[in-house]
């Protein structure tokens, strides 16, 4: 069996305890914002339950993501606790069923064997901010000369006019 994969068939008397480290490169999880991301720490354990098994688990990880404001790189870290129904995958010409909210946290199997990274990789890319920011004052780049404003003000003029008030100004020229 490959390192970071569990048999189910090990969980059916007594539940199956694991602590894997799991390496993904951020290539491979393709989100824009993340610049580095250390070995993901993956530790918890499977037991049997009615109609499948139940995963508790702890990831742990850091990494660097880059501001959306500012765009300097700065250090992020994560320790989350999940739980995962694992379900047999009905055949292929069973019935559909709709999901319901209550059922996203259920991982389907069709193999007694589950990989480990692909629910790391999933639980990294729901914990990673849409827009990241190194702070929640971050005020950015000058728009026009592309300065730090979170280092120091520029001397760029800042009296762009929004165009859309353009003709109620055009109006009060004229009274």
């Amino acid at each position: 069996m490959k390192p970071g994969n569990l048999s189910l068939e090990a969980a059916l008397d007594e539940p199956l305890r694991f602590e894997n480290e799991l390496t993904v490169s951020v290539a491979a999880l393709d989100r824009e914002p993340l610049i580095s991301l250390s070995p993901l720490h993956m530790s918890g354990e499977i037991r049997r339950i009615e109609g499948g098994y139940a995963m508790t688990a702890r990831l742990v990880y850091e990494g660097e993501l880059e501001c959306s404001r500012c765009l300097t790189a700065y250090p992020f870290q994560e320790d989350e606790t999940f739980s995962l129904v694992l379900s047999p995958r009905r055949p292929a010409g069973a019935q559909e069923i709709e999901l319901e909210p209550a059922d996203l946290d259920i991982l389907f199997y069709s193999e007694p064997t589950i990989a480990l990274a692909p629910i790391a990789e999933e639980r990294v890319h729901i914990a990673l901010p849409m827009k990241p920011l190194c702070r929640t004052d971050c005020r950015g780049l000058c728009p026009t000369c592309g300065k730090d404003l979170n280092l120091d003000a520029c001397a760029c003029a800042r009296e762009t006019i929004d165009p859309r008030w353009e003709a109620l100004r055009a109006l009060r020229e004229k009274v």
